[in-house]
């Protein structure tokens, strides 16, 4: 009978050609070098991508502010004058 809580670790289940269970312990981000033993570290920024796109939401979300604020202007104007 198989163990209820038995815990296998991912160099376990590829000896035993099965795919890792979502319980399975994870190896941290690391990939080894085809040319040796050093281990390199793997990408930890965000991509350009991503950051374009928080510039430009950036870019769009203040120009909106500062249509906000001149329809304030104008309102508050029409509402005095």
């Amino acid at each position: 009978m198989r163990l209820l809580f038995r815990r296998e670790t991912a160099s376990t289940a590829q000896r035993q050609n099965r795919r890792p269970s979502p319980g399975d312990p994870v190896h941290p981000g690391r990939r080894r070098s085809s040319d040796g033993d050093r281990p390199q570290q793997g990408r930890t920024g965000a991509p350009w991508h991503f950051w374009l796109v928080v510039v430009m939401a950036t870019v769009y979300l203040g120009w909106r502010a500062v249509e906000g604020v001149v329809w304030l202007v104008q309102w508050f104007a029409g509402v005095i004058g």
